[in-house]
Formats: C-alpha cells, structure tokens, sequence
C-alpha cells in the first residue's frame, strides 16, 4: 500500500551545530505542547548539537492522514527515516522520543542501526502483554473521537488530568500543565478516529530483535503512570545490551533529565 502522507508536508525545526538528536514526541503531543509543559527544557539544549524536532503525521501543525496505517509506528518510524534523509543527508544520528515516540525510535533503529548512535527512550508506552489489554480501550476511545473531536477530547482530558501525570508533577506544573492539551484541540476527526485505531494496534518491536541492538541507551522513567508503565521501562533496560535506566521518583529528578539528555548526546559527539 503506497503511503498517503508527504514527508514534505511535515512540520519540523532545526536548531544547532554538530552531533543530532532527532526527537519525536508522544501520542496527541507536539512541539507546542512539549514546550507548554516545560519538562525538556528544549531552549538549554547546547547549540554545538544539532537538534531536529517535527510534529508527527496528524499531530501539530503537520498534514493529517484518514487512514489507520499512516499512524502505525513502523509507518512513523520510515516517516522519521524520511525526514532525517531529507534535514540530516548522509549523518549518523542520536534518536530520541517521548511514548509514541519511543516506538517510532526503536522501529527506526532497528531498520537502520548503522545510522543511529544512540537512543533515548523517555517514559516508553504500554508494550507487549499491557498493549494488548488496552486494546478496548482505544477502540471505545476512537469511537468517542470521531465523536467529539479533538477539542472535546482535550475538555475531557483536561478534567482527568491525574490520570495522565505522575501528581506531583502535576503540582511542580500546575500553571502550565493543561498546555499539553494545545496541540490536541486542534485535531480533527477525520485524523483521530485512524490514529487510535492504529493505537488499538501499534506494540513496541518484539523482545528479541532488541537484544541485538547493540546501540547506547538512555531510558527515562517514572512510576504511577498506567500509560508508562515502569515495568515496560526495566524490561527495556533488561533487553538492549547498553542500556541505563533512570527513574524519576519526583520534580527534582525530572528536572535532571534535560542535562542527562545533553551529556548522553555530548558522549556520543
């Protein structure tokens, strides 16, 4: 099946010299909601790194797609390849993303591992046996998109807020926190409805092939997340041979994760 979204149709910022990080965010996310939230701390990135973020298909102020196989995470992970070919020609890269973000990271380095010097897997989504039992739940949920919309979607959200956010981040966020609901208000019907029916289907690579994914890793983890599981981020850690997991436990170790981002790609320079 030929792919209906253009890789020219995506939204994408480049900022910097030198080693990349190529980062992807979080289901219903985007650069604009990333930067609302306030957790990356994007603006400290060093600029002797190159830094290429993009909005995913159907998220941000990227095109859109109506059907459910452009937002499967082997078809963001060649989205992902397409765009470093066309920004970072012929560059070996650090690949980097939140949730969704991890899954279309990892697809991408298992298709191409010459090319990737490093990942970094931040808060890695439900996988394997957990993906499969919430399989319901994203149906009853695209239903409700094709429903509701993204504005309605984000209202609801944003009154389930703690279902979504460690508490105490939530606390340490309070005045910015509902702004990771902007990007999602914006969505369309048409979009979402296929995105959560794919989500009904996307799943992290099987376990083997990461064992012979002999890439540097970072993971970044927290606890009481029911959508990121801090099972799914030890069993990574288990898996891929050069992996070190770290597990925030409140704000003051989230805080540490944009410099752990920075010196990871810094020892990979």
């Amino acid at each position: 099946m030929t792919r209906s979204f253009d890789i020219n149709q995506f939204n994408y910022r480049s900022t910097g010299f030198g080693q990349p990080l190529v980062w992807s965010h979080g289901l219903l996310g985007c650069m604009q909601s990333e930067d609302a939230l306030g957790i990356y701390a994007w603006h400290r990135f060093p600029k002797k790194l190159t830094l290429l973020r993009y909005d995913a298909c159907g998220h941000g102020l990227s095109a859109s797609s109506s059907h459910k196989s452009d937002y499967l995470w082997t078809s963001l992970a060649n989205d992902l390849q397409q765009l470093i070919l066309k920004v970072l020609p012929n560059q070996s890269v650090v690949l980097g993303g939140q949730s969704m973000g991890c899954g279309s990271s990892l697809f991408a380095a298992l298709n191409q591992p010459d090319k990737v010097k490093g990942l970094i897997l931040m808060n890695p989504p439900t996988a394997w046996e957990l993906r499969a039992a919430q399989h319901d739940y994203y149906i009853k949920v695209a239903k409700a998109a094709k429903i509701l919309g993204g504005k309605g979607l984000a209202k609801i959200n944003a009154k389930h807020i703690d279902r979504m956010l460690p508490p105490w981040l939530i606390e340490a966020h309070k005045h910015s926190v509902l702004g990771m609901l902007d990007g999602l208000k914006s969505m369309k019907r048409s979009s979402l409805e296929p995105l959560f029916l794919a989500a009904a289907e996307n799943d992290l690579p099987s376990q083997a092939p990461l064992t012979q994914l002999h890439i540097p890793c970072l993971i970044l983890a927290w606890d009481n997340d029911a959508n990121h599981p801090l099972s799914i981020a030890n069993t990574l850690a288990s898996l891929l041979p050069l992996a070190e997991l770290h597990e925030a436990k409140n704000m003051a170790d989230v805080d540490e994760w944009p410099s752990l981002i920075t010196n990871f790609c810094l020892k990979l320079a």
